[in-house]
């Protein structure tokens, strides 16, 4: 039973880590750098993109509290 399990359990936790850190890359809309989000998000060149230099010029005067 230990052999089945090992042999089912061992392909799936390789393709689990081979998906991780896949990612896509947008563009700041400030300065066109690129921005890489990672592949499963919903964010795309439609959304108004900042790079972290750019957002923290952008909302020095009011920080985004997080």
């Amino acid at each position: 039973m230990k052999k089945v399990m090992v042999v089912i359990l061992v392909p799936v936790l390789l393709l689990t880590v081979a998906a991780c850190g896949k990612t896509k890359e947008l563009h700041c809309d400030r300065c066109g750098k690129v921005c890489e989000v990672e592949e499963k998000s919903n964010m795309t060149e439609e959304w108004i993109i900042f790079c972290k230099e750019c957002e923290e010029e952008a909302f020095k005067d009011n920080p985004v509290v997080q």
